[in-house]
């Protein structure tokens, strides 16, 4: 599994448009894409600013999903005046339990 980590601050009162931008552009773009997963996107709270760490998950690789990056970034620019990173990432591990308790995901990177 790959991921593909965009990193950037906004102002708290930009964070309900920068939601906006993840659910109603990039998930329905992204999800067009044939080894989309899903994605998180997280926020951590620093006085009036906020900094998201949005994080998609592919399985088989990235390919084609460039141009689909691309244009959340220039979004990004365009909501909040940031410039956001961007970086790509083999997952080594990931699991998640849903709330009844049964495990949902779990993803071990083959040993190399």
């Amino acid at each position: 599994m790959q991921s593909r980590q965009v990193v950037f601050y906004a102002d708290l009162a930009e964070l309900p448009q920068v939601i906006s931008v993840i659910k109603d552009r990039v998930v329905p773009r992204y999800t067009d894409l044939a080894h989309f997963l899903g994605l998180t996107a997280i926020r951590a709270v620093i006085g009036d600013r906020v900094e998201v760490v949005v994080t998609s998950f592919w399985d088989d690789g990235l390919e084609g999903s460039e141009q689909a990056a691309a244009q959340f970034l220039d979004e990004i620019k365009e909501r909040t005046g940031q410039i956001a990173s961007l970086k790509r990432f083999e997952t080594l591990y990931a699991q998640v339990r849903d709330s009844t308790g049964l495990f949902r995901l779990g993803v071990a990177a083959s040993e190399e």
